[in-house]
């Protein structure tokens, strides 16, 4: 296939277009500025409940349904039996329900407070790139609501309403919302994820078995991502935990972090030394690496603003801070 020959142009024989002034701009109507309600309502917008969903749904309700009865015929033959067999059964059924119950009521409460985080998430991500000054009013009503039970960040939250009255930007609600009430938080989530990453070095240090080695890691990740979702607001259960392991693992396998070797390791303990080490403290140093960048993704997914005027925390760090004793520097 014989290739095409270069198209030229020549500009002065080919007439162009002219460019729209600014005056020939249609005029934006009054009343175009969202309100907050709007906005808050928009982010809050319910994902649409798929096949995949439907069908988990009716398995888990049809192992509700065969529980009941298990549990009811239980009762009933016991019962039958004699009554000092059947209505300690029945006690202990009752006990069992609401248990259940009450874990499920937790549960849902932790999944609306991660969907909260959420939405105040959506919201950040439009005031980023918006026009409107309604939009950084939804983002400082979204972070009130979010932390108006949290006495700690009573005075950052008083800060936030005292100046926006002088805000137009929403970037510049955005800056002032994360240099007014993120700090704290940052620092408590960094310290986190330095405690956890040096439990997981230590641990694994003594261990002598692999296995050992995968409880201990996966334990106080888990744990670990838990204790920044509470720090941040989100007070994750076991479910809101899975979604938030989903979505922290998403994020490493998207941001390329999920290795550890010598671009960490290396500058961290230098490659000569660390070829000298024992085997059993180099495992400990690359699990206390992979602990460090797996709690400053789940920083990043949990935090319920991106990542502005504040430079979040490095793994390298994280991991200097957890194998010196002392904690890493807090995010600035």
């Amino acid at each position: 296939m014989t290739p095409r020959p270069p198209l030229i142009l020549d500009l002065d024989a080919t007439p162009l277009p002219d460019a729209p002034a600014p005056a020939e701009a249609p005029e934006v109507p009054e009343g175009t500025d969202p309100p907050a309600r709007q906005l808050l309502e928009r982010a809050a917008r319910p994902v649409g409940w798929g096949l995949g969903r439907t069908a988990l749904a009716a398995l888990a309700g049809l192992g509700v349904l065969a529980l009941s009865v298990g549990l009811y015929d239980l009762v009933a033959g016991l019962l039958a039996r004699a009554w000092w067999l059947g209505w300690p059964a029945a006690a202990l059924a009752a006990v069992f329900t609401a248990a259940v119950l009450v874990a499920l009521a937790r549960e849902a409460a932790a999944i609306v407070r991660l969907r909260s985080v959420a939405r105040v998430r959506v919201l950040a991500g439009t005031a980023a790139t918006a026009t409107e000054r309604g939009t950084g009013l939804a983002l400082n009503e979204a972070l009130t609501a979010l932390y108006a039970r949290r006495p700690e960040l009573a005075p950052s939250l008083a800060e936030i309403a005292r100046t926006a009255p002088e805000l137009t930007d929403p970037q510049d609600f955005l800056a002032q919302a994360e240099r007014s009430l993120l700090p704290p938080l940052d620092n408590a989530a960094e310290q986190a994820v330095t405690r956890a990453a040096r439990t997981v070095g230590a641990t694994t240090a003594v261990l002598p078995m692999a296995v050992l080695d995968i409880a201990v890691v996966l334990y106080a990740n888990i744990a670990m991502i838990r204790r920044i979702a509470e720090i941040y607001g989100g007070r994750a259960g076991w479910l809101g935990s899975l979604r938030l392991l989903r979505a922290v693992a998403g994020h490493l396998l998207a941001s390329g972090a999920i290795s550890a070797g010598e671009d960490l390791i290396g500058p961290v303990l230098g490659g000569s030394v660390l070829a000298k080490l024992s085997r059993r403290f180099g495992e400990a140093a690359v699990n206390a690496a992979l602990t460090a960048r797996v709690g400053i993704a789940a920083m990043e997914v949990c935090r319920p603003l991106p990542f502005a005027t504040r430079t979040p925390p490095t793994a390298r760090s994280v991991v200097l801070g957890a194998l010196g004793g002392t904690p890493a520097p807090a995010a600035r």
